[in-house]
């Protein structure tokens, strides 16, 4: 069983799940969000699969990570982590770094990338 977690790439201002939307949301380059995520986590291995969408995972500090990209540009790709866990600290890492947003399908919410100027 997992944890689960939805990226969004946004365009505008995401305050709720129901701004989400074709109109408000980035399609993502499968390769180019690859490279983000390779970049971040060395250790991080790529598959493809036989649908031609890529799998990666890694064992964070915390708990392990695996990774879902479709083959096709999409507006979401998918995290997902063990239940068991307390922490899933690369989440908000993930979305800093890489300016998406994370829907927390588990608690219903949205984990929103720290703008710099909101320090």
């Amino acid at each position: 069983m997992s944890y689960d977690f939805l990226m969004f790439k946004p365009k505008v201002q995401i305050r709720t799940t129901a701004d989400l939307g074709e109109e408000t949301l980035l399609h993502q380059d499968p390769s180019a969000l690859m490279q983000a995520l390779s970049a971040l986590f060395p250790q991080l291995r790529w598959q493809e699969e036989t649908s031609g969408s890529w799998f990666g995972s890694l064992e964070g500090d915390d708990t392990w990570y695996e990774f879902r990209i479709d083959a096709k540009p999409d507006f979401a790709w998918s995290i997902h982590t063990s239940h068991r866990t307390n922490t899933r600290k690369l989440i908000p890492a993930i979305c800093n770094a890489l300016g998406v947003l994370a829907f927390d399908g588990q608690a219903n919410l949205l984990i929103h990338p720290e703008r710099p100027d909101s320090a």
